[in-house]
């Protein structure tokens, strides 16, 4: 296999662990990030299924990137979607920053990684592509 499917596959596993720890920890999983859960936002309802849902609908982008790194061609249009999106999300977290404050140092480096890893991925696929030709 080659190395930029093996990395999208890698990446994929990688995007499931923090599904599994928001299922199992719901708003704890946060408070792993350095959110400042309060004892009553923790322990409301509405909350931590709101936060064990989004983070088992946060496996979606792991379980494309690897669906995608099995046939680049065929799910190019897809990957570029999904990589798309998870740029839009590190934008989002640029507007939590001018609207709420510089998040905690864990949340920071998730920022980062929204965006700078989808424009490498893009970089990379195109690459793929090309060679493939």
């Amino acid at each position: 296999m080659q190395l930029f499917p093996r990395a999208l596959r890698i990446i994929g596993v990688l995007f499931l662990l923090p599904c599994v720890l928001h299922l199992v920890f719901g708003l704890g999983a946060d408070a792993m990030l350095g959110a400042q859960v309060p004892k009553a936002a923790a322990n409301d309802p509405a909350l931590d299924s709101q936060n064990r849902s989004y983070g088992v609908i946060f496996s979606l982008y792991g379980i494309l990137l690897i669906v995608c790194s099995s046939d680049l061609a065929k799910y190019a249009t897809v990957l570029r979607i999904l990589l798309w999106a998870f740029f839009a999300a590190g934008i989002a977290r640029l507007v939590s920053i001018a609207v709420v404050g510089t998040p905690p140092a864990a949340v920071v480096v998730l920022l980062i990684t929204e965006l700078v890893l989808p424009p490498l991925l893009l970089w990379g696929l195109q690459r793929e592509l090309q060679a493939a030709a």
